[in-house]
């Protein structure tokens, strides 16, 4: 059951937004219309907006002072652009060749336009697509990378959220990443809380990417126990193109991911690798969806929670296989740990299709640590608190070794250890 949108919300929706004046002011009619999504939602049956909809966020209007983030990610020389409280900073120059980078606010109509058109096209009646369309109300920044034909940006581009900085900040940034034609990139997202002061971002991200072209995409939820986000991110590919996409989330109050996919080209391939560890009282819910519209396409998905305390971890993973879209092989998993008796986890893998000849399988476990691996170590010295460690690191590195960048690997490893060490009160069943 649709919630209505909050008064506080009404209020804030700008005059002005970075959205073509026609679509921001159809969204602005629409997002009145679908107010917020509630839990007889299907899609979002297990994730409560109430923080939301109990909230009185705000725009932030500008921080003062250089604000960092506490981590630094790995990367010698990244291109970083840097987002506090969904306010833009200065876009940076010396970019590599072939790489082009605006604010959105900047950019010409054409990429205004694909920036609020993403593909699959969201429904302007469903109920789920509330928050995509309240993004397209209210979107004050955003940021268009384009990458030309043939270009290949070894550098990665760093997209960091830190949200947090001001009391009850809202926002709603929108991105645009464009491959051309062989194109080769990779977007980090660095996400991350500094302050511990609410916060809410709706933020979208929509890539488009051309034949033959190959974008990696790694979205990194580090921490926040009062962070809230909502993220939609949209791919569409052409023949031959390849998404990869890599999502970890260690933290944060109620994180809800969605990727919508869709594979229009012959010979296109996605992948989507995922680990969500929630604790405490925190949601971490990612929705997939993967949409096979051509044929001889592939996929590969591959998503992983660990929950300890009370949290709970959300994974529910779709894929269409359209009519006609014919030697089709799609795969998904979702193999989830839980470490106490209150937390949960709810996994939800589908499959739809309409085809014919086609090599699909999709599967999830929930189960607790393995008695004999405990036992087995307990056997050679290793103590109980360091064996469930082991065990645990263990399952998350499968994920985490997915990732296709050494230094980042190792990175990531180590946080991820340091998280397991921070967590003193592991049960032992």
């Amino acid at each position: 059951m649709r919630k209505a949108l909050p008064d506080w919300l009404k209020t804030a929706m700008p005059e002005t937004a970075v959205a073509p004046e026609s679509i921001a002011r159809a969204a602005r009619a629409q997002a009145e219309t679908l107010g917020l999504p509630g839990l007889r939602d299907e899609e979002w049956r297990w994730t409560n907006l109430r923080s939301i909809q109990r909230g009185d966020f705000a725009p932030a209007e500008g921080v003062g002072g250089d604000i960092e983030p506490a981590n630094r990610l790995p990367f010698e020389d990244p291109i970083r652009l840097r987002f506090v409280d969904g306010i833009l900073e200065a876009v940076p120059g010396d970019l590599p060749e072939g790489l082009s980078i605006v604010a959105l606010r900047d950019a010409d109509a054409e990429a205004r336009e694909a920036a609020f058109s993403p593909k699959p096209a969201p429904s302007v009646d469903n109920p789920n697509d509330a928050l995509v369309t309240l993004n397209t109300a209210m979107a004050r920044e955003g940021v268009v990378i384009d990458v030309a034909a043939n270009a290949v940006v070894e550098r990665p581009v760093v997209i960091e959220w830190l949200d947090g900085a001001t009391e009850s900040a809202m926002s709603h940034p929108r991105v645009l990443v464009r491959l051309g034609e062989s194109a080769t990139a990779t977007v980090v997202e660095h996400i991350e809380a500094v302050g511990d002061k609410p916060s809410w971002r709706n933020s979208v991200i929509v890539s488009s990417i051309a034949a033959n072209a190959a974008l990696t995409h790694i979205a990194l939820g580090l921490d926040g126990d009062e962070r809230l986000a909502t993220e939609r991110s949209f791919a569409s590919l052409d023949r031959d193109a390849r998404y990869h996409s890599y999502n970890v989330q260690l933290g944060g109050k109620v994180i809800r991911r969605e990727y919508d996919i869709h594979v229009g080209g012959s010979g296109a391939h996605t992948d989507l690798i995922g680990l969500m560890m929630p604790r405490d009282r925190q949601v971490l819910d990612t929705h997939t969806r993967i949409t096979h519209a051509a044929a001889d396409t592939t996929s590969n998905e591959h998503y992983r929670s660990i929950a300890d305390g009370h949290g709970r971890g959300v994974f529910k993973g779709r894929i269409l296989i359209e009519q006609d879209a014919q030697r089709i092989e799609a795969y998904q998993s979702s193999n989830n740990l839980i470490l106490s008796d209150n937390a949960e986890i709810d996994a939800k893998p589908e499959l739809e299709i309409y085809a014919d000849d086609v090599k699909c399988s999709h599967g999830a476990t929930i189960g607790r640590l393995d008695e004999e691996s405990l036992f087995y170590l307990r056997t050679r010295g290793v103590p109980l608190t360091e064996a469930r460690a082991l065990l645990i690191a263990g399952f998350a590195q499968e994920v985490i070794d997915e990732i296709p960048m050494d230094d980042l690997r190792d990175w990531l490893t180590e946080r991820v250890e340091a998280v397991l060490a921070d967590r003193t009160g592991m049960h032992a069943g």
